[in-house]
Order: C-alpha cells, then sequence, then structure tokens
C-alpha cells in the first residue's frame, strides 16, 4: 500500500468514526464544545490541534489532484487552512462556539450524517484503488 491509499484509509475511518459519535452523542458534543469555549482564547488552540494533525498529514503525504482521490486532499487544505486560523486567530474559534448550546446539539446529528456519506465516499475511494 502506498502513502497516499493509507491516507485515504485513514481519513476515511477518522470521518467515520467522529460521524458516527456525533449522531449517536450529540448532546455529549455540544457540551465538549461549550467546555471548551468557556476557556477564553484556549478554544481556538484546542480546535486547531484536533484539526491540525490530520489536516498537515494529508497535505504532506496525499497531493493528489486527479477526481475523486482530490477529495482527499481538499480536506486536508480545509483542515490545515482551519488551522492555521485558528493558530493565528484564536478568536474566531470562540465565535463560531458561542452558538452551540444543548438545544442546537441535534446540528451535530445533522452534521455527523454528512460527515458519514463523506466518509463512506473515502473509504470506497481507498478500497477500490
Amino acid at each position: 500500500m502506498d502513502a497516499a491509499a493509507g491516507i485515504e484509509r485513514l481519513t476515511a475511518l477518522v470521518l467515520i468514526i467522529t460521524s458516527l459519535s456525533h449522531i449517536a452523542a450529540p448532546r455529549e458534543w455540544a457540551r465538549f464544545f461549550m467546555a471548551m469555549r468557556d476557556r477564553s482564547a484556549v478554544p481556538g488552540f484546542l480546535n486547531a490541534y484536533v484539526h491540525g494533525p490530520l489536516g498537515l498529514l494529508i497535505v504532506a503525504f496525499h497531493w493528489v489532484w486527479s477526481w475523486p482521490q482530490a477529495v482527499v486532499t481538499v480536506i486536508g487544505c480545509g483542515l490545515t487552512s482551519k488551522a492555521t486560523l485558528y493558530f493565528l486567530f484564536p478568536g474566531l474559534a470562540s465565535r463560531s462556539m458561542a452558538q452551540v448550546s444543548e438545544e442546537s446539539a441535534w446540528r451535530f446529528r445533522v452534521a455527523g450524517f454528512g460527515g458519514l456519506a463523506l466518509g463512506l465516499f473515502i473509504g470506497w475511494i481507498a478500497l477500490r484503488g
């Protein structure tokens, strides 16, 4: 297996597992982000540390721009950009987290279904190659 295929499998697994968690435990995800939010500028750094490693790994080892593998590269670029923004401007994370509440926890479930579809698509990419 080459590095690109391994990165595709890793990306699929991360998305599938995280998305299933969003679907199964949306209130806990809301509480997690609310707890991060209550730590002033720290949420931006924590969020960057969550998204940065996978994004950087994809950018470093999966610079593939042919369809459909380019989807993984775009995800890596997005995660790396998000982490970079949150490291440089940690207050940005606090603004987005200000919208999180237990009443809006259903949004995590919706995002989970979208992420699950994306993870399964990337898993198909990884397995077909």
